[in-house]
């Protein structure tokens, strides 16, 4: 988003209002992320653009009952959770781990060496990361793909979800304990933020 381009609850204002461009503008600005939130959610990346088209679709047509103190941001990925948890009951079985390489990548960290050897080692630590994640239990993996990857936080994931902010911070930790144990003290470097 540049200076210029106005704030997701102004276009979402504008496109409860009726203005189609608005809301093209919001799709434009969001539909990379939805597809990587489903593809760590469901495991499937071929089913995550069906899913962040139909979560895009169901925001359209509920944008009348948007509400401004709800970032957008974390709106539009309720969507998401709850059309990923229906593709996974739909198959019955758990997700599969995600190919890290097809994701996009997540931006880097300020002071992050940037190397060729740096760059293949995080990248290599970003593939077993994933893999670990979509290992973890379909409630574990909630927690840690909509705090730490997507950066909501616990009350933000409450309303998405139904469950209290202390249980999902509960979630979060265990799910770190789980990958710890799997991947060891690297984890913590990654999963930085506030988790209290």
């Amino acid at each position: 988003m540049t200076p210029a381009d106005p704030p997701d609850d102004e276009l979402a204002t504008r496109a409860a209002a009726g203005d189609g461009a608005a809301f093209a503008a919001l799709a434009e600005r969001h539909r990379p992320g939805l597809v990587r939130c489903a593809a760590l959610l469901t495991g499937d990346t071929d089913e995550a653009e069906s899913v962040a088209q139909e979560a895009l679709a169901r925001a359209f047509a509920a944008v009348g009952d948007y509400r401004p103190a709800t970032p957008f941001f974390a709106w539009v990925r309720g969507f998401v959770l709850n059309l990923s948890r229906q593709h996974l009951r739909r198959l019955g079985r758990h997700a599969k781990p995600t190919d890290p390489h097809q994701l996009a990548p997540a931006p880097a960290a300020e002071g992050q060496r940037n190397g060729v050897l740096s760059g293949i080692l995080r990248d290599e630590l970003s593939a077993r990361l994933w893999l670990a994640v979509g290992g973890l239990p379909e409630a574990y993996r909630e927690a840690v793909v909509l705090h730490y990857a997507e950066g909501l936080d616990y009350d933000q994931i409450s309303a998405l979800t139904g469950v209290s902010a202390g249980a999902l911070r509960v979630r979060a930790l265990r799910a770190r304990n789980l990958l710890r144990g799997e991947l060891g003290p690297v984890v913590d470097t990654w999963m930085r933020g506030d988790d209290e």
